[in-house]
């Protein structure tokens, strides 16, 4: 009953994932600037989801680009700063409306902040996807604890964001 869904690396685990009927294709921030895997993935049909939070403005315009030239018709950017874990002051949450302004895609937050403020505060700035770590139990230590959701915290969660998102209401004239 799982939807399979994963990072690709390589021609073989795009055929893999096709194979297996994922939804979407994640483009893991180091990746974004292989433009082979991000052309590969966009002749499938699939939607991109390219996370940029190692990439240059010059990086996500050609990922962008080369999505977009082999046939990607639905892109998310997926916002996020690298850092495991990483801090609230380095969310530079103000960056998902640019990116969706600036190139005209829908965007998400991927957050590796403690907690959940971050991902809530994004979906009130327009993310539409979030990604957020989830463990299912706090032991025994894992890399992703610090910033890891577990099951029990994970539906109040989705619904602050969807109430943030919601709050959103529309441009009062």
């Amino acid at each position: 009953g799982l939807i399979p869904f994963a990072s690709p690396f390589d021609q073989a685990a795009i055929d893999m994932l096709q194979d297996l009927d994922a939804p979407a294709y994640k483009i893991a921030s180091f990746e974004a600037v292989d433009h082979g895997l991000i052309a590969a993935c966009a002749k499938t049909g699939r939607p991109l989801i390219i996370s940029v939070g190692l990439c240059t403005a010059e990086e996500i315009k050609d990922a962008v680009n080369a999505a977009r030239s082999a046939g990607a018709e639905d892109i998310i950017l997926l916002q996020c700063n690298s850092a495991y874990p990483s801090q609230e002051d380095d969310a530079n949450l103000l960056t998902i409306p640019f990116l969706s302004q600036h190139y005209g895609v829908l965007v998400g937050y991927s957050d590796h902040t403690p907690g959940a403020l971050s991902s809530i505060a994004a979906c009130a700035l327009g993310a539409c996807m979030i990604e957020k770590h989830v463990i299912d139990s706090k032991e025994p230590e894992t890399a992703d604890l610090k910033f890891s959701l577990t099951p029990d915290t994970l539906s109040p969660v989705v619904e602050d964001c969807r109430a943030a998102w919601r709050s959103r209401g529309g441009i009062r004239q």
